[in-house]
């Protein structure tokens, strides 16, 4: 089974830390006692949050044992934990902060999880998510068209390995049923990420949601075939630059709210 691969993972650092720096600039609180990272990965996203708010005790979640390994050694000051975000977190107690950056879209049922992750909060304070937007990603949507391909159908059926994602306004009405939130921001940001090659491409998505896909193929022959099928699709969708470089358009949306009494 292929598991995270944290050094792969952040090849990509700059680019995958870029979206969390965005969120926290939104993130009004001067001075949070506790922060809760929900998926927090390697760590970067939570690292983050430590330099914004150097005296917050910080907690970073995440149900990868290889991602929260990798974390806890390149960040031993921050507290990370194994957990399933999807799981009852009541026992991590109240926060100020609860933060989410790409990992709501690995999990389904985002209204309640949503609702769950805002009662963890303390009044005053704030739930911050950011989740890619599938539907508008070029490289995703030609992974999800190899899905139909014929050798690789039937290894693929029954299986959960897209991204869970719904429109801007599935979010914004989740949060404005709520009756203590108040001042919601929501806005999306499309990066162009500068690539090396289309192989650069490849190597994103090796790291991130392509890895449910290999891992449901028999071999590596098979896996290997995909990715170089994957390639060419890549081809036919993205355009190489003068200088070799290929241009990764990845559109990301932010929600942001705070809790009122």
């Amino acid at each position: 089974m292929i598991d995270w691969n944290p050094d792969l993972y952040l090849k990509f650092g700059k680019e995958r830390t870029l979206p969390s720096k965005d969120l926290i600039s939104r993130i009004g609180l001067e001075n949070p006692a506790r922060i809760l990272d929900i998926g927090c990965g390697s760590g970067n996203s939570t690292n983050e949050l430590k330099k914004r708010w150097p005296n917050a005790e910080i907690i970073g979640i995440d149900n990868s044992s290889t991602m929260i390994e990798k974390a806890q050694l390149l960040y031993p000051e921050i507290d990370f934990r194994l957990m399933d975000a999807t799981e009852d977190l009541s026992s991590l107690g109240k926060f100020d902060i609860v933060f989410s950056n790409a990992a709501i879209q690995r999990m389904t049922g985002h209204e309640e999880l949503i609702k769950k992750w805002y009662a963890l909060l303390n009044t005053g304070g704030t739930i911050a998510i950011q989740l890619p937007l599938a539907d508008d990603i070029k490289g995703q949507q030609a992974l999800y068209e190899l899905e139909y391909v014929k050798k690789y159908k039937p290894y693929f059926e029954g299986k959960k390995l897209r991204f869970n994602n719904h429109k801007p306004t599935f979010y914004y009405d989740v949060l404005s049923h709520l009756s203590t939130a108040k001042d919601i921001q929501i806005w999306t940001t499309t990066y162009m990420h500068v690539m090396q090659g289309f192989e650069g491409i490849l190597q994103w998505y090796e790291s991130t949601s392509m890895k449910d896909y290999l891992n449901a193929l028999p071999s590596d022959e098979f896996r290997e075939n995909f990715k170089n099928n994957y390639l060419i699709k890549l081809k036919n969708v993205y355009s190489l630059r003068a200088d070799g470089s290929v241009l990764f358009n990845y559109k990301r949306l932010f929600v942001v709210a705070s809790k009122s009494k």
